[in-house]
């Protein structure tokens, strides 16, 4: 028996990755098991409700396992051969056949992180070039029993390498497979389980690594940032890495002399980083330039104080940031925060239930003063103007008030609104609109309409809560207008340099701030 167990042991050392069927499991046991004869190995399944226990039976315990139903026992003889990527590449692409092209690249493309890693062409040039092995540039052997590398050498133009879902469990047989592609840099192994290096491991293997630009190591079970940041040591100089739905809630700072050192992207999506003072812990990494927190339930963002005149030292390089599907409460204070990072340009948010992109879009480019895309939105010039001339006039009253109530109220007003400033110092002192705001206002504003190609006017009475919509109406049956609708916008009455694009005709005219002998324009 005693052979018998040392045989397992030798084939299945703990830590292995099986499959069987549809389910993956990790070897946490190798020996006999009480009242049972033979020899089982004990497996910790990726779906916690696949198996019976947690690695205790009959009250002795033979392994643990992170969820309670996670565990099993299985007979060695149940699981299939494992094969080596050598052979797998050569099985999936030497036979050329473009109805059975390899539809895991094409996914692989258009699911890249950020900027396209792959060069999607036609389904039969692909098909041809994968046929030709010492060619291929890009492989997938995902959902493979692949464990070993084999020999590779063939692969001289292999770029990107997809082994995601296959049965590598440590980063020594990574090594194996890198070692031999001196052009690999994107390398996929998301949905493996892979064993914390140790720093003897690292030291010898961190060559192995040098080429690689991007990591994805999506799903591979991560809990603790201290094991990412252990295994992170092997290549320091990753430029991209995804570790999208790992649970990590708890992050610590990063040490940049060891590692992260050119890191530009990092893929945070479904991680449960619900705690936003958790990724202000990341903020020394200073090359990161695009950080993705998609879905993981962050309801606030609260970064460090700082002058409201002043940028944080802090994400210096970071110019993108996704926030999409989180439940963020308050978009203007949210805003206001990431004003204080100094080079951030894009934002990516889902609206608030209670707002819309339209109202979101205008709250992001008036708080954040460089912006230049909201989602996939350029921000232009005139939506600028309006967004900031919006905010210019809303807060009008509250900063007066703090400006009569001396330095340190007008300081705190500063830190909740920290472009009013430079809104201040771009249009001049809003205590023009300050009246309109105390005095009672009429539910009717008088109006100038202007028809600029004929510069026929026409003053009109109207509702502040009439949509723009209507009024184009209006606009075409009084000046007898055929074809398309007017494209409107208007001049205020005491401030002529704005013009503002009423764009959304949905809108009414109070919530474009439309006052008493302001001038519509059209053409």
């Amino acid at each position: 028996m005693v052979g018998i167990i040392d045989e397992a042991q030798l084939f299945y050392p703990l830590g292995t990755r099986i499959k069987i069927g549809n389910n993956y499991g990790t070897v946490k046991y190798v020996g006999e098991v009480c009242g049972h004869s033979g020899t089982w190995l004990g497996i910790e399944w990726d779906d916690g409700m696949r198996g019976k226990h947690n690695g205790t039976v009959d009250g002795k315990r033979y392994f643990q396992t992170q969820l309670p139903t996670a565990g099993s026992f299985i007979r060695p003889g149940k699981l299939g051969p494992c094969a080596t990527l050598e052979d797998e590449a050569r099985e999936r692409y030497l036979n050329y056949d473009s109805s059975n092209v390899d539809a895991s690249l094409i996914r692989e493309a258009q699911a890249s992180f950020q900027a396209s890693l792959f060069e999607v062409v036609g389904m039969d040039k692909i098909a041809r070039k994968q046929s030709k092995f010492e060619q291929l540039s890009e492989v997938s052997v995902d959902e493979t029993p692949v464990n070993a590398a084999g020999y590779l050498k063939d692969l001289t133009n292999l770029t990107t390498l997809n082994v995601s879902h296959t049965l590598i469990w440590n980063w020594e047989i990574v090594a194996s497979i890198t070692e031999q592609l001196p052009m690999l840099n994107n390398l996929n192994l998301s949905n493996n389980r892979l064993v914390v290096p140790t720093e003897a491991q690292i030291g010898k293997l961190e060559p192995a690594f040098r080429q690689l630009k991007h990591i994805n190591l999506s799903n591979c079970g991560y809990t603790d940032w201290k094991d990412v940041m252990q295994t992170a040591l092997l290549w320091p100089d990753i430029e991209s890495l995804g570790l999208q739905e790992n649970s990590i809630s708890q992050l610590t700072v990063v040490d940049c002399n060891r590692i992260f050192r050119k890191l530009r992207e990092l893929d945070l999506n479904c991680t449960n980083l619900m705690d936003f003072d958790q990724v202000c812990k990341l903020g020394n990494i200073r090359t990161l330039r695009l950080l993705n927190l998609m879905e993981n339930g962050i309801e606030q963002l609260q970064l460090p104080e700082c002058d409201p005149q002043s940028k944080l030292n802090m994400f210096v390089s970071l110019e993108q940031l996704n926030l999409l599907h989180n439940p963020i409460w308050n978009e203007a204070e949210a805003f206001n925060e990431l004003d204080k990072l100094p080079q951030l340009k894009r934002v990516n948010k889902t609206p608030h239930l209670k707002s819309n992109f339209d109202e979101m879009f205008s709250k992001a480019v008036a708080s954040i003063a460089g912006l230049q895309f909201v989602n996939k939105a350029k921000v232009t010039a005139a939506e600028r103007r309006g967004a900031e001339y919006d905010i210019w006039k809303k807060y009008a009253l509250e900063w007066l008030q703090a400006t009569k109530l001396g330095a340190d109220a007008l300081r705190e007003f500063y830190k909740k609104h920290r472009t009013y400033l430079l809104i201040v110092n771009k249009y001049g002192s809003p205590a023009d609109f300050v009246p309109r705001t105390q005095d009672k206002q009429s539910n009717l504003i008088k109006i100038r309409i202007l028809n600029q190609r004929t510069g026929e006017i026409w003053e009109k009475m109207l509702p502040r809560m009439i949509t723009v919509q209507t009024l184009e109406g209006l606009v075409m049956k009084r000046f007898h207008l055929t074809g398309d609708t007017p494209r409107l916008c208007y001049v205020d009455a005491k401030h002529s340099d704005l013009v503002v694009h009423l764009e959304n005709n949905a809108k009414t005219l109070d919530f474009y701030s439309v006052q008493e002998q302001d001038t519509v324009l059209f053409q």
